[in-house]
């Protein structure tokens, strides 16, 4: 029987060069929920970090559209 986790890893991780193309199609919230579920320390440090990136890449999106302002 498949563990929560395992059906996770099937719902989220896309092939990751589709993540690295388009972060905005990635469901930020459920890799969010595979890292803070993951027992496997490996595993949850590349949650972490495919995280991390995707947020960074939509933040780095929002600023430089035309017109931001901080």
């Amino acid at each position: 029987m498949l563990g929560v986790t395992q059906m996770d890893e099937k719902k989220i991780l896309k092939p990751i060069d589709e993540m690295f193309v388009d972060p905005w199609q990635v469901d930020i919230q459920e890799l969010f929920k595979a890292f803070h579920n993951e027992p496997d320390e490996i595993k949850k440090s590349l949650y972490d970090a495919l995280y991390t990136y995707i947020l960074k890449k939509r933040q780095e999106d929002i600023i430089n559209r035309p017109g931001f302002l901080i």
